[in-house]
């Protein structure tokens, strides 16, 4: 078998040039460093000839891989190209650049060469003109892997290529022995996924730093680390790719310097334009929206939740599903049916598609369950929770009915911790009477922006909000944007044809700057504030809740039915 493979632009050469540059690609070279001087001279003497730039890929026995002819921008990633698939990708690699002089002025790397030699992590990068100077010598540089230069490749010698060839200039340099770049790659696998994230700020930078925190909160909640943010201010918007051409090459360069594993980007993407950039980052790229929905995988817990969030998934992915053309394409049997017959990508999508007709009949039937649920506690006044993901909903759903059957909902300190509503009864003590019980329910947190297959999947356990007495509406004080999370809280309830009366909760007053408390008394006069995790202003809310309920109730009236407390109310 054929150890080197000739790639590149091999279309229109003669003949007589295929077979010179075959007899190059077989030529071996040190085995540890360096390379062979008489090689690397006729590889030179060619490129000229060619007028076009020459690249060899070395394993660390010395043999030539792959010979590549034209710019290292025009391929997609090297290793691809390797005869045996992965066997040869796992080796240590040195890549040697013979530079057409009038295609590349310098010996630096840049662009999408610099991104596609990252790719192959590389232990050094020997470029070097292929025109011999004024002076009789051909330069050189001798570049090295540094996730901590700008370009991802940093100088360690430069000058004639016969001493770049030699051993010595390879002797104080760490690439044959460590690897940033690998280093960092290897230590992926044990670690969490990392992520590179790609915004566009506007012209408020207040305004795009939070909406980048809140990116980054997403991103922890679904398990990833950020390692880097690549941002571009938003003008004129690419319809193709949203970012512009020069932005994405640095994003493409900043992932092979962290080693990043997926972009995130804060704008909902087309099919089209997912394509389009996870082609030009040669990465996995995923938007806001499909990242709220990991993170709802992630969190589903009960059959309710998982199928919601199965339905909402499928809805989200069917119109990006790609396939693989007529390569499994079927014909039929008779006369007219012959052709290219129907597709693998055609089957799939109407597999999904029945699969969401399944899911849709399975929603409506929860629908009509917990449709009768709230029938059979409709002598009880309802109460729903209502806010801005991880704004404390939990957390005072548990101080206020602490001793609740059922024990307390999860509560932590990250986003959509709740997806299923859970009802908990709060019993309201009189002297000398039976108390007074209404119900609280916890629903799920809200973000701006909520993807629209989440909000149609989730309309069934929406139903809690939209048909309760009374909207408590949860406010983090001591978020920056919370005033931004009550107008986002405000502008979805309003989208489901909410009208019950709203109360804002002020929470987190004790960690909370004095500026927030005197916004919102601007803002919302009548609202109540709290601690859900101090118990501060608890007394209070219970007053509220007794006074609005119960305070114009004649006492002759008998106590409205209670159900069994031996199970919680979970709706």
């Amino acid at each position: 078998m054929k150890q080197a493979h000739l790639a590149g632009r091999t279309r229109g050469l003669r003949p007589s040039q295929l077979k010179q540059l075959e007899r190059l690609s077989h030529r071996r070279h040190p085995d540890d460093c360096g390379g062979d001087l008489f090689t690397l001279e006729r590889l030179a003497e060619l490129a000229v000839q060619l007028e076009d730039t020459l690249h060899l890929l070395i394993d660390d026995r010395g043999v030539c891989r792959l010979l590549w002819v034209g710019p290292l921008g025009e391929s997609d990633r090297l290793d691809r190209h390797l005869q045996g698939g992965s066997r040869r990708s796992s080796r240590q690699w040195r890549l040697i650049s013979a530079l057409h002089g009038r295609r590349s002025p310098d010996l630096v790397p840049d662009g999408r060469d610099a991104v596609i030699a990252l790719d192959v992590q590389p232990q050094s990068w020997l470029r070097y003109q292929a025109v011999i100077a004024r002076s009789g010598i051909r330069s050189g540089a001798l570049w090295l892997p540094d996730p901590k230069a700008d370009a991802g490749w940093s100088c360690g010698e430069a000058g004639d290529l016969t001493m770049l060839c030699s051993s010595e200039a390879y002797a104080g340099n760490d690439a044959p022995h460590g690897d940033p770049c690998r280093a960092a790659q290897e230590h992926i696998a044990t670690t969490v996924e990392q992520v590179l994230l790609l915004t566009l700020t506007g012209t408020d930078p207040a305004r795009s730093e939070r909406e980048l925190a809140e990116l980054e909160g997403l991103t922890r909640s679904a398990g990833a680390t950020t390692v880097a943010v690549c941002r571009q201010r938003q003008g004129q918007i690419n319809p193709q790719t949203l970012w512009g051409k020069g932005k994405l090459q640095e994003a493409a360069l900043d992932i092979r310097k962290h080693g990043a594993t997926l972009v995130i980007t804060d704008r909902e993407l087309t099919p089209v334009q997912a394509r389009n950039l996870e082609r030009l980052l040669d990465s996995p790229v995923m938007d806001r929206s499909e990242l709220i929905l990991d993170i709802f995988a992630q969190r589903a817990s009960s059959a309710a939740g998982r199928l919601q969030v199965e339905l909402a998934q499928l809805r989200y992915r069917l119109p990006r599903l790609a396939g693989r053309g007529l390569s499994l394409s079927r014909q039929g049997g008779g006369i007219g049916t012959r052709g290219p017959g129907e597709t693998q990508l055609e089957k799939d999508r109407r597999a999904i598609s029945r699969r969401i007709e399944h899911l849709g009949r399975e929603l409506r039937q929860l629908g009509a369950h917990r449709a009768r649920l709230r029938e059979r506690r409709h002598e009880l006044p309802g109460v729903a929770l209502v806010g801005y993901t991880n704004a404390g909903k939990s957390s005072l759903l548990n101080a206020l009915c602490d001793r609740a059957p059922g024990g307390p909902v999860q509560a932590e300190n990250i986003l959509f911790a709740t997806l299923d509503p859970t009802t908990r009864r709060l019993c309201l003590p009189r002297a000398g009477a039976a108390p007074r019980e209404l119900l609280i329910t916890d629903t799920v947190g809200f973000i701006r922006e909520l993807p629209a297959p989440l909000m149609q999947a989730f309309m069934a356990t929406l139903e809690e909000t939209r048909n309760a007495d009374q909207l408590l509406l949860v406010v983090d004080l001591g978020d920056p944007d919370w005033h931004g999370q009550l107008k986002a809280v405000h502008s979805i309830l309003d989208g489901l044809g909410c009208e019950q009366p709203r109360k804002v909760l002020a929470n987190q007053i004790d960690r909370c700057h004095a500026g927030a408390l005197e916004r919102i008394r601007e803002l919302e006069p009548e609202a109540l504030y709290l601690s859900a995790t101090m118990g501060t202003g608890l007394k209070g809310l219970r007053t509220w809740l007794e006074q609005t309920f119960w305070e114009s109730t004649p006492e002759t009236v008998s106590p409205p039915v209670t159900e069994p407390t031996g199970a919680p109310l979970n709706g």
